[in-house]
């Protein structure tokens, strides 16, 4: 009955399939039976690392089962069966995956018909797994994979679910890149306070968290059903390093790019001095380069081994940009007359803008020792140390002019520290200890000589100098320590896992966002003659009067999560086995925040008139609270058949980065004050331009009451929960004969507990927009009015206030479908190509650092506060990937050349439609997040537009409603929502199609027995564009929106019939990417390595 019903579903996915967060090893089960297929009880299983000589050995419990738990993953292993009266058997050459248990059955002969062992060939079978969906990348294939990049992204981009984001983090099942976790031997090597996209330590300065050359093998699971996983709702990578052996190897390599190896701009660019003569130009001069050395060997053979690695990189990296297509109306040479006026006036240098170089200087260091202490006892210390320099500058872009010193410096520095022990208690027990410890430090400084931001509005762009706002006082230091225990025992069908997983934290955070002040102004002539500014934002210490890093408004806090989990892996059968697993952590804040009394004693009956702050108040903390995830999978296998099928469903409770509950330590009122004129309070005029960041406008000499300049709050709703996901999946393999399989595998995502911001400081809409665009109002000013707090109406946070709390409506989801086909390393020759579909849907993304743009960088039509569900920016779409390699060996194997060979087609990043300014009004004027809506030909001529001059020429109401009429019947999204409001990440970027090639020639040298080798890589991404100028784009639009059409204002205070500009365009909204980033550029780009191997 159940393998029939087994075959129903096998027929419905169409074709069979092949499939603790802290995963280290790997482990073997299976059962033995005498030849006339009973069960053999006290047989001896000895497996042998043949590598190192570690040697595991167990005997067969009842039904002849046996398990062989905590194996160093990797090998080749030998696999020997005895038992008296009946002939050994052998199994060699057994390669274990990372987190693998790996099937292996004997059945043994009787003596008295062999007299001699029996050597068995390994063959590889899709392994058993837990029911789960996971990818495994070996040593074989990072080896042959192109990799110019050196990232750990250059390899989990081959996960079908994942997505590379356009700021260079991943994404798994359509999830948010921070709800990912990292671990590399066992230490969580995440970002915890969520501020890299990367979402690992070092990210913020662009540093790999470690070393390419030390990773052994990579994990990545998306559904474990195994209830030692968890803390995570997107993925959990787990990369473990290398280990020495019995033989003495080495390694040392050398890696260089530069601009003789990289393609030409991807489009053709005026010339410069000859405007009207259009070229391909080749890129400005830099050099990339990487080097460094492994050496690992026994220190006491067969008990005692270390490995040791050192690597160096120095990179520099130009952002050329093509000044023809700023769409803003100031020329070269008044932005040339800005940066002199700058010079000579102010003594400020700003730097240039059409080329903004970024330069990253890191050094990595790996260490580790594993010891056999006896052969129940294993004990491995593994150490990591990543610095990190980053000169991270803006470049420039179609809407935007960003002067080098407007980027900013980034030193990091990370120590990590991993200690394991392993230990076989009897036949039927066992534990793994595994101890942790991980320091941060982020350092974010200005570049050049410190000066307020200056902000300009352009027409249809902007123009930014200065010191980037989030520069001034940013410093994070984080500490990380984790406690995993578990034990295994086993008690006839049943292998029962008990075990804690528990989590501290350290976390000192500076930020002062705006500390040297940030003006706008509304053009370039108004700053050039120094009028009054538009804006002038600014935050400062409410507890001292230092500047910068010095001063002690920081966050202080201490984190402990502590997690319970219980596993039971019942063999229901040989090829049926059931996993039932529950979790419960609980996470909790230590650390009690500063309290706002007023906040508590008066703004919230106040803001309670307006918002349900769902119980939360000044100084309290997340609500500690239990997360219980239950789960069960299944796995069955048919080997008759060649078939295995898993699947399962469970709970699964995540985190959130540090960083957004963290706000309520240094955005509370009390700590950081703030200035935000002249929305609040009203009747002070903003001040003139001051130069001096030391000695910016005061609270005190603007006349502002000090308690009245409070600064942002954030708020954490009282019963806010994690985020959690329900989230299923089923999967089949079918083998197909040497070597190859197929796969078909789905997975369904739905959030339990989302995330929801508000901002409670705003008073509700004054009304409804009139005409077809009809939408909520807030405001006919530069901003929101502020609730009023005070007796005489004065509301002393001149910022926001946001309550983070979760999604009570409709919740977002996700889903993958992906379809596989696999041939394993042999002979030289690897294949392996998939197909996969994935849509997402959210309310929030959650994508910032700061709790401020968690709100304010939504794409909404009535308001932030009126959020739905939308597609998600980490929508998959459409993604065909494929790779293909085969070495050719000759010269009696002393020569080989290899020929590598990715293709990745993909559906482009999700866009949305917006106004350049905001009709909605509910932060500012002059944001930009408001999605447009997309007239008829019959709206339009009911829609008011003004008069609009750019670059000289003035267009008409007229002229303009024929021009966008025309732009929207040539944009099919556009063309097909006319009369709706455009949706949020309603329409996308071209399919974008890449073939990368790698090419290795190997040169194979024996003396005195030993193999030495000699190696030449050659490395090209986006070999399309190589083949052909045309081929192998890719695309750009910055912040994933276009601003479409200029929302002016409305008719008047009483008359809320909206007014709009249209500023000509022809193209599209994107363009071709020409950043040298690999991985994100239209251009082919190159590297050279050579390696020397013992």
């Amino acid at each position: 009955m159940l393998k029939s019903l087994l075959r129903f579903l096998l027929a419905l996915l169409l074709l069979p399939f092949a499939i603790a967060a802290q995963e280290t090893n790997s482990n073997i089960s299976g059962t033995i039976k005498n030849p006339t297929g009973e069960p053999m009880i006290g047989a001896t299983i000895t497996a042998t690392h043949v590598p190192t000589g570690t040697i595991y050995r167990v005997a067969s419990r009842a039904a002849g089962r046996f398990n062989l738990y905590n194996l160093r993953p990797g090998g080749p292993y030998t696999i020997v069966i005895s038992f008296v009266g009946f002939t050994d058997q052998k199994k060699d050459d057994v390669f274990l995956s990372l987190g693998e248990t790996s099937n292996q059955d004997f059945t043994l002969s009787d003596k008295t018909t062999n007299l001699t062992e029996v050597v068995v060939a390994a063959r590889r079978t899709p392994q058993s797994g837990k029911g789960g969906t996971e990818t495994s990348i070996g040593r074989d294939k990072m080896a042959n994979l192109p990799n110019v990049g050196r990232s750990l992204n250059d390899y989990l981009k081959y996960t079908p679910q994942a997505k590379i984001t356009n700021d260079g983090g991943i994404t798994f099942a359509g999830q948010n890149n921070r709800f990912n976790s990292f671990y590399i031997d066992g230490a969580n090597n995440t970002d915890i306070f969520g501020i890299a996209a990367s979402g690992t330590n070092g990210g913020q300065a662009g540093v790999a968290p470690i070393s390419i050359d030390a990773i052994d093998q990579i994990q990545v699971i998306l559904s474990p059903y195994d209830a030692q996983f968890g803390n995570f709702t997107g993925g959990a990578v787990n990369a473990i390093t290398k280990s020495g052996t019995n033989q003495l190897s080495g390694a040392a390599w050398y890696l260089y790019r530069d601009q003789n190896v990289t393609g030409k701009s991807p489009v053709a660019q005026p010339k410069p001095g000859f405007p009207n003569v259009v070229e391909r130009t080749r890129v400005a001069p830099f050099s990339n380069k990487t080097y460094g050395f492994r050496v690992g060997g026994p220190l006491i053979k067969n008990k005692l081994f270390y490995f040791f690695l050192a690597e160096w990189q120095r990179d520099t990296r130009p952002q050329p940009f093509n000044f023809a297509e700023y769409r803003g109306t100031s020329s070269a040479a008044s932005l040339e007359g800005l940066a002199n006026l700058l010079r000579t006036k102010y003594d400020y240098e700003p730097g240039g803008y059409l080329d903004n170089p970024e330069q990253l200087n890191a050094e990595r260091v790996n260490a580790k020792i594993d010891w056999n202490i006896n052969d129940n006892n294993r004990f491995s210390v593994s150490y990591r140390y990543n610095k990190g320099l980053r000169y991270n500058t803006s470049t420039s872009a179609s809407t935007v002019i960003n002067f080098y010193n407007n980027g900013y410096l980034f030193p990091n520095r990370t120590h990590s520290l991993s200690g394991e022990l392993k230990t076989n208690f009897s036949n039927n027990a066992n534990n793994r200890l595994l101890i942790t410890y991980t320091d941060e430090l982020d350092d974010r400084s200005p570049i050049g000589q410190p000066f307020p931001r200056v902000s300009i509005t352009d027409g249809a762009g902007t123009i930014a100098f200065g010191t980037e706002n989030f520069s001034a006082a940013n410093l994070l230091i984080a500490k990380n320590v984790t406690i995993l225990d578990m034990v295994k025992f086993y008690k006839g069908k049943h292998v029962f896992t008990l075990g804690t997983d528990n989590e501290f934290n350290d976390v000192l955070n500076t930020f002062v966002r705006d500390n040297f002040g940030t003006y706008t102004f509304n053009n370039l002539d108004d700053f050039m003659n120094n009028a009054t500014p538009r804006r002038y934002q600014r935050s400062f210490s409410l507890l001292d009067a230092a500047s910068g890093d010095a001063t002690v408004a920081a966050a202080k806090f201490k984190t402990l999560r502590i997690g319970f989990f219980a596993t039971d892996e019942v063999k229901i059968t040989d090829n049926f086995t059931l996993i039932f697993g529950i979790r419960a952590d609980r996470t909790e804040l230590l650390t009690k925040p500063r309290v706002d009394q007023f906040f508590n004693d008066t703004a919230i009956a106040k803001i309670s008139q307006y918002y349900d702050l769902q119980g939360a108040r000044s100084g309290q903390v997340l609500n500690a609270r239990w997360m219980v995830s239950p789960r069960i999978g299944f796995t069955y296998r048919m080997p008759d058949e060649g078939v295995v099928v898993r699947g399962g469903l469970g709970i699964f409770a995540g985190r959130v980065p540090l960083v957004w509950p963290g706000g309520i330590y240094n955005n509370n009122g009390v700590a950081i004050g703030g200035i935000d004129l002249p929305t609040n309070p009203a009747t002070v005029p903003t001040p003139l331009f001051n130069p001096d960041p030391f000695n910016q406008p005061t609270a005190g000499s603007l006349g502002i009451n000090i308690s009245n300049a409070r600064g942002q709050v954030d708020l954490v709703a009282k019963n806010f929960r994690l985020p959690t996901v329900f989230r299923t999946s089923l999967a089949v393999e079918k083998r197909l004969g040497d070597g190859w399989t197929f796969t078909t595998e789905a997975i369904f995502t739905k959030n339990i507990w989302e995330l929801e911001y508000q901002n409670v400081n705003i008073l509700p809409p004054i009304g409804k927009s009139l005409g077809p665009d009809s939408r909520n109002v807030y405001s006919v000013g530069s901003g929101p009015t502020r609730i009023p707090l005070r007796s005489n109406g004065v509301n002393p946070y001149p910022g926001n206030v946001f309550l983070l709390g979760n999604n009570h409506g409709t919740r977002g989801y996700s889903y993958n479908l992906t379809f596989t086909i696999d041939k394993a390393f042999r002979n030289g020759f690897a294949f392996n190509a998939n197909y996969t579909y994935g849509n997402s849907v959210t309310l929030n993304e959650g994508t910032s650092s700061q709790n401020n743009s968690q709100w304010t960088t939504m794409e909404t039509i009535n308001g932030r506060n009126n959020m739905q569900l939308s597609t998600s920016d980490f929508d998959l779409g459409h993604r065909i990937n494929a790779f293909v390699s085969k070495e050719f060996e000759y010269a009696n194997k002393s020569m080989s050349t290899s020929i590598s060979l990715v293709y990745n087609g993909q559906s482009g990043s999700p866009f949305s439609y917006t106004y350049r300014n905001s009709p909605v009004n509910d932060q500012a004027s002059n944001q930009s997040n408001d999605l447009i809506y997309i007239p008829t030909p019959g709206d339009l001529t009911s829609m008011t537009f003004l008069a609009n001059t750019v670059n000289g020429i003035t267009y008409t109401p007229q002229q303009q409603k024929d021009l966008l009429n025309q732009f929207i019947e040539s944009d099919k999204y556009l063309r097909r929502n006319r009369g709706k409001f455009a949706e949020r990440n309603g329409a996308r970027l071209p399919f974008l199609q890449i073939l990368d090639l790698k090419l290795q020639q190997k040169f194979n040298v024996r003396l005195s027995g030993k193999r030495y080798q000699f190696m030449v890589t050659y490395d090209i991404f986006n070999f399309t564009n190589l083949l052909n100028k045309d081929w192998g784009r890719t695309w750009f639009l910055g912040f994933d929106q276009f601003q479409l059409i200029q929302f002016s204002n409305f008719v008047s205070a009483s008359n809320l019939t909206p007014q709009y500009r249209y500023t000509p365009f022809v193209g599209k909204p994107y363009s071709v990417s020409t950043s040298l980033s690999p991985g994100a550029t239209a251009r082919w780009i190159s590297q050279l390595g050579v390696r020397f191997e013992f």
